[in-house]
């Protein structure tokens, strides 16, 4: 299950939002947000283009993506 908490902050904590992510992996805000509600329905290359837009660590991308 995604950890949705810790990706919005570290998008807030990056000035990056929602519509800039959302471009960024090459969907409709809209459909991020529902990624966000539902929390495990984003696409393996969803992960890789948001961990390169947000600059994570591998510990980043464990601690969000693939905790729990």
């Amino acid at each position: 299950m995604v950890n949705t908490e810790k990706l919005r902050t570290m998008l807030r904590d990056q000035n990056v939002s929602i519509e800039q992510a959302a471009d960024a992996i090459g969907i409709d805000r809209a459909t991020l947000y529902r990624r966000f509600q539902q929390s495990d329905n984003f696409t393996v290359a969803e992960v890789d283009l948001l961990a390169k837009l947000l600059q994570m660590s591998e510990q980043d991308m464990r601690d969000i993506f693939f905790d729990g």
